[in-house]
């Protein structure tokens, strides 16, 4: 995105990366990875990572619409 100047979309995205980027630091070393199937039921954390995870989906899901029409808007100005 920076390559092709798309500015805004590349600043749309950063929250997103850096908050991803900051929960792959933030998991503790026995941990498997950041949704860790045995900690999420042990903790009761299942309900806070389904909200996150909905609204991620919801992110991409706006995304994936406002790139297709970026690229329907590139193909039909050529």
């Amino acid at each position: 995105m920076l390559i092709s100047l798309h500015w805004f979309i590349f600043l749309l995205n950063l929250p997103v990366a850096s908050w991803n980027i900051y929960r792959y630091i933030m998991v503790p070393s026995g941990n498997m990875g950041v949704f860790d199937p045995t900690e999420i039921h042990n903790r009761g954390q299942l309900k806070s990572h389904m909200k996150e995870a909905m609204i991620k989906l919801g992110f991409h899901l706006l995304c994936f619409f406002m790139y297709l029409y970026s690229m329907i808007l590139a193909l039909i100005n050529d």
